[in-house]
């Protein structure tokens, strides 16, 4: 499946992920909005499953990823 390109918001800045919730959405520097549906693994190297609106599910390793969190 190819990456349908996001252009950040203008205000991007990635947020503290430590408290990350399921349902709450959150913008992808390069794969735009979505929600998180599950968070897994470890507290050190946790991963979240998040489903994008034009980029379907996404596992994103949240000790690298820059994930804005829009709301929840």
């Amino acid at each position: 499946m190819r990456t349908i390109e996001h252009n950040p918001s203008p205000d991007f800045v990635a947020s503290d992920t430590s408290s990350l919730r399921v349902g709450q959405k959150v913008e992808h520097q390069k794969f735009g909005f979505g929600e998180v549906m599950s968070i897994e693994g470890s507290a050190h190297s946790p991963i979240a499953t998040v489903r994008f609106q034009n980029n379907g599910e996404k596992k994103i390793m949240l000790n690298f990823a820059k994930l804005r969190i829009v709301e929840g």
